[in-house]
């Protein structure tokens, strides 16, 4: 592993251990072993570590939603399979999670990247409820602003539910995996038809 990659890899089980505000480049340098100009020469900032792991987040997941476009037309329960497997990935950068506002306050470009990942995000989901619509089943009398709605509480659930189970459950592993699932399952369930929720795997 070569030592941009080492880096990232020391700094994200700092912050996923002490949060952001404690951790700093030379903490990670210090743990890491090299001095703090080395750490310096790849990355000129801390905050440009936070975005790097931002942006490998993302990744991960535009590859689990791809991943998803792909198979949506066999399987309508695709949606809670999305989510039980993007949660290994929430996970792996719960920090974010668990600091997003934070992190949104003091990396502006991080905020920004949200923002447009939010605007593209809707439009898949929108896409998928639509057509689930079309095949009868999602509820055909759900209006457009009530999708949206859902849209919404997916986001508002995958973004904070790590947060919630902090202070709560604190559910790991498996369990809290199928727990993850089970929030996005009661979020479809008034909107599946009769149809659907025969193929919806609770």
């Amino acid at each position: 592993m070569d030592t941009k990659s080492r880096i990232l890899e020391t700094a994200l089980a700092l912050y996923n251990e002490q949060g952001i505000q404690s951790v700093t480049s030379r903490h990670i340098a210090a743990e890491m072993g090299i001095s703090p100009g080395n750490l310096h020469y790849h990355f000129r900032h801390t905050d440009d570590i936070i975005v790097a792991l931002y942006e490998a987040l993302s990744a991960q997941m535009d590859a689990l939603v791809l991943e998803m476009e792909r198979i949506e037309n066999a399987r309508p329960e695709a949606l809670l399979d999305f989510a039980e497997h993007t949660f290994p990935v929430v996970f792996k950068y719960r920090f974010i999670f668990l600091h997003f506002p934070e992190i949104g306050l003091r990396v502006p470009s991080v905020k920004k990247q949200y923002t447009e990942l939010v605007k593209r995000r809707e439009k898949e989901f929108l896409s998928f409820f639509r057509a689930w619509q079309e095949k009868g089943i999602f509820r055909k009398d759900v209006p457009p602003q009530i999708l949206q709605t859902l849209v919404t509480q997916i986001f508002l659930a995958g973004d904070y539910w790590l947060s919630h189970n902090e202070l709560t459950a604190r559910l790991k592993g498996k369990e809290a995996a199928r727990a993850y699932r089970q929030v996005f399952a009661g979020l479809f369930w008034p909107y599946l038809t009769e149809k659907g929720r025969k193929k919806f795997s609770m």
